[in-house]
Formats: structure tokens, C-alpha cells, sequence
């Protein structure tokens, strides 16, 4: 009971409720010697769930499809991968928005759907193995455009998906980037995160003065996504020059 209470201090409800849900994962897998694998996991997720399998000594594996995927799936036991990469041709273009916005409208969940790579003739979509037949047999349109559905064994990405943008700040608070990026006043910038349309490594942050770090994925509601890649220099005047990659 000790063991257990221990366990739960300090995790969010539905923190608690995910690693809940992989430990019994693990516990089927050593009653059963079924191979288990989860959702697919955010960053923030996995590195919840790793923290904890680790403290606790159970082996598992990380699947994850290519060093841009973000998403990744957590396996007990020895199994081919449980995810499976299409490459997805398209009439014309989509973006990223489009087809999120069908993969949930033709009935598939968030864990389900794993990252979508955006190029100019098409795109790569990762998903779990379990779902193929249902995908295949209702993605057949996005935006009235007809798509073709092929499985492929990795993703080869042709073009950059990323755009490089120099920052001069005079610290990594929250308020001065989003203010940066989103070319708007620090005042404007305060209302934009108390309306929870900023989200710091997937979860909402609202502290102004929040220290962002390398590697930090920040999504501001109607102006982008972000990965903060540190700092660079500093400039005459004391002040830092940060590197951020805008995703395309």
C-alpha cells in the first residue's frame, strides 16, 4: 500500500490514469507472455511512462518510425512493430490541419494516429498496425480530394519541414518568446495565455515567466508550432540570440 501511495505522489489524475493503464500492459504481458504494445505516446507522455518503468525496473522497448517522428509506441515482449507508415498521395495540397481533421471525422481516436509528415505530392502517416483495415477502408478523401493509400517501410522525407528563426530576447521566459513569435505586445501576449492558447511539451502553461529550454516543443493557438533549439549567442547589447524551428 505504501509502495502504491508513493507511486501516485505528485501525478496529475490523468497522469496517474496512463501509467495505470501501462503498468497493466506490463502485468498482462508477464501473465500471459503476449507481446503488449500501448498508444501512441506524446513526448510529454513518454517521458512520464519511461520515468516510471524505469524507476521500477521493467524492460521495455520504444518504437518510434524516424528521428522527426514525435510519437511513439511503448512494447513489453517481442512483436513485430506495432506501427505501420503510409505514404499517402494526394491530388493537390493538404496540410497537416486537413488531415488530422478527417483521420478524427472517418472515426479514428488520438492514440491511434501517430505523426503525419507533410511534402508536397503527398504524406506520411504513421498509425497503429491494428488499425490498417479500417483505414484503409475509409481514407479515401481529404477536402474532396481523392488519396491513395500505400504501406511503406520507412519514411524518406524529401524536403525540409522546418523553418529556422533566429530570436533576440533578453531571457527564455515564456511571455518574451510568444510575444516574439506571435508579433504581438507583452500585454496582448499575457491574454493569449490566460485564454490556454499556449501549450508548453503538450500541456497547457499559463506562468508568464516560465523558463523554456532546449528542446521544448511550444504550439501557439493560431499562429504555430515550435522547437526551441537554444541558444546561440549573445548580442552587444547582453541580450541572447535563440534558434527556433518553426514546423511546416
Amino acid at each position: 500500500m505504501k509502495d502504491k501511495i508513493e507511486l501516485w505522489n505528485g501525478f496529475a489524475k490523468e497522469d496517474r490514469i496512463l501509467i495505470s493503464s501501462i503498468l497493466d500492459k506490463y502485468r498482462r504481458y508477464k501473465r500471459t507472455g503476449l507481446p503488449q504494445s500501448s498508444h501512441f505516446l506524446n513526448p510529454y507522455e513518454e517521458k512520464l511512462v519511461t520515468r516510471v518503468l524505469e524507476e521500477k525496473k521493467i524492460p521495455y522497448d520504444l518504437v518510434r518510425c524516424h528521428a522527426l517522428c514525435e510519437n511513439g509506441v511503448i512494447v513489453f515482449g517481442d512483436q513485430e512493430s506495432p506501427i505501420t507508415v503510409y505514404w499517402v498521395e494526394t491530388d493537390g495540397t493538404v496540410e497537416h490541419r486537413d488531415v488530422l481533421g478527417t483521420l478524427f471525422s472517418i472515426g479514428m481516436e488520438k492514440g491511434t494516429i501517430g505523426d503525419i509528415l507533410v511534402e508536397k505530392t503527398g504524406f506520411y502517416l504513421t498509425n497503429l498496425t491494428k488499425m490498417n483495415s479500417f483505414l484503409e477502408e475509409n481514407l479515401y478523401q481529404i477536402k474532396k480530394q481523392l488519396v491513395t493509400l500505400k504501406k511503406v517501410p520507412k519514411i524518406e522525407l524529401t524536403e525540409s519541414h522546418f523553418q529556422e528563426i533566429d530570436l533576440i530576447v533578453s531571457s527564455m521566459r515564456l511571455d518574451q518568446i510568444v510575444s516574439r513569435l506571435s508579433n504581438q505586445s507583452r500585454s496582448m501576449t499575457k491574454k493569449v495565455l490566460q485564454e490556454k492558447k499556449v501549450i508548453v511539451n503538450y500541456r497547457e502553461i499559463e506562468d508568464l515567466s516560465y523558463l523554456l529550454k532546449e528542446g521544448d516543443i511550444l504550439s501557439i493557438r493560431g499562429v504555430g508550432k515550435f522547437k526551441i533549439q537554444g541558444k546561440k549567442s549573445d548580442t552587444k547589447k547582453q541580450k541572447e540570440i535563440i534558434e527556433v524551428w518553426k514546423y511546416q
